[in-house]
């Protein structure tokens, strides 16, 4: 009952919102509280702690350092210089955010990328007149081409020692990867294709762009503090991927978005580069909460057992010839509240072996399935990957409408995923 009630209460809470405008969250909040305490019993310091905090202070850090430079207009100058860079070409922008994306996370860049190349991005594209749907796609899954390789990936890496731990001996374990990685990039190219295509990107037309103006004082103290923060986030984790020393380790670790954020905008108010309580102010308010509601009665569902539900009803009668759409619609519902990599990448990876010996299917294939059909959601703002490509955004009220359509890009990946698994586009590598 308690399950039934949660599945009601999602679609509800999105109907109702979308309605009569109201913010998703706030419902889907009300509805936690009371299923979750009402009729599961829980306590409400159990639901509280539900609540994505991760997620949320990423939000909070980037849009607290970024707002500085937004109202101040650096942001709108520099946007102006990499339009005119480009010739005002806006046909190549989501192609050049996306290779930029991947280059700077295959560098080993991985879950900050989006906030490094996000800002700039953005604003480019949103000078040019190009879809920030389109340009918060080829943030996603550009870094997700460049940082899950099996060399110096985060994602790619925990896959081979995965696949390892089935069994599978060293070099045919990296030779499984590689071939994953592959699968995903060909996989990645034919999502940036139908979203390019999907949103007319082809059909965006030349901006004229006038020489832009140069930085004011106060422009060029802010860009200096923004690529100071740059260096922070993106060295040391390139030097993590190749030096393993205590101290690189702990640089690392210390060095990520939502710190390295929260310190400079600390600076940048010593500093006055823009008035505190207006860049408080414009903090990303509505997007936070729709986020903070929404996932809540998520996981009070997953707690009612939705996870086991759609498991079993998986398991239960699936014809051969389904099972790799089927792994990649569960991997992707997991992902939806739960980590690709620390969650459905190692509940998941156990099951190929036997998948693949007892139905005679190829166990790259089903791999492929598993990794990338985790990764296919990324985009959501609920997964970290998604909210921190958002909050990039350094305009809010592209930001506000923003989550909720990427929720909507977040269901069409998978499906595409479904039909390259079932038409056999992973079958091209054997082990």
């Amino acid at each position: 009952m308690a399950l039934t009630l949660c599945i009601i209460a999602i679609i509800v809470s999105i109907i109702v919102g979308w309605k009569f405008k109201l913010n998703t969250g706030v419902i889907a909040l009300a509805f936690a509280f009371i299923i979750g305490n009402l009729v599961m019993g829980m306590k409400v310091n159990d639901i509280i702690a539900f609540f994505p905090v991760t997620i949320v202070v990423y939000l909070i850090s980037i849009a607290l350092f970024f707002n500085y430079a937004t109202e101040n207009g650096t942001m709108q100058v520099l946007g102006q210089k990499l339009l005119y860079a480009l010739g005002g070409n806006a046909k190549l922008i989501p192609i050049v955010i996306a290779a930029v994306s991947a280059i700077v996370g295959g560098l080993g860049a991985g879950a900050s990328t989006p906030a490094i190349v996000g800002p700039f991005c953005f604003v480019m594209a949103l000078q040019a007149g190009v879809s920030p749907v389109l340009c918060a796609v080829a943030i996603t899954f550009g870094n997700l081409l460049g940082s899950n390789n099996p060399f110096n990936g985060y994602g790619g890496i925990i896959g081979l020692n995965l696949i390892k731990d089935n069994g599978v001996e060293e070099g045919a374990a990296m030779q499984t990867a590689i071939y994953c990685w592959i699968n995903t990039a060909i996989i990645v190219v034919i999502v940036l294709i139908v979203f390019y295509v999907a949103m007319k990107g082809f059909k965006a037309k030349k901006v004229e762009v006038a020489q832009p103006p140069a930085f004011n004082p106060i422009q060029k103290k802010t860009c200096t503090l923004v690529i100071v923060a740059f260096c922070f986030m993106i060295i040391p984790a390139i030097l993590s991927a190749w030096v393993k020393t205590p101290f690189i380790k702990t640089l690392s670790a210390f060095c990520q978005p939502q710190v390295v954020f929260v310190v400079c905008a600390v600076i940048a108010g010593f500093m006055k580069l823009a008035d505190e309580k207006t860049v408080i102010r414009k903090m990303p308010i509505n997007m936070i909460v729709m986020i903070f509601g929404v996932y809540t009665l998520i996981k009070v569902a997953a707690a009612a057992g939705l996870v086991d539900a759609i498991s079993n009803a998986l398991a239960s009668s699936i014809p051969r010839a389904l099972v790799p759409g089927a792994i990649v619609i569960f991997a992707a519902f997991l992902s939806f509240f739960s980590s690709s990599t620390s969650t459905v990448m190692p509940l998941m990876y156990p099951m190929v072996p036997t998948l693949a010996a007892s139905l005679s299917l190829n166990p790259v294939a089903l791999y492929t399935c598993i990794f990338f059909g985790g990764l296919s959601t990324a985009c959501s703002p609920f997964s970290t990957g998604g909210a921190i490509t958002i909050a990039a955004c350094p305009d809010n009220e592209v930001k506000d409408s923003l989550g909720n359509k990427m929720i909507i890009v977040a269901l069409i990946v998978p499906v595409i995923t479904f039909i390259a698994a079932e038409i056999g586009l992973f079958n091209f590598f054997h082990v």
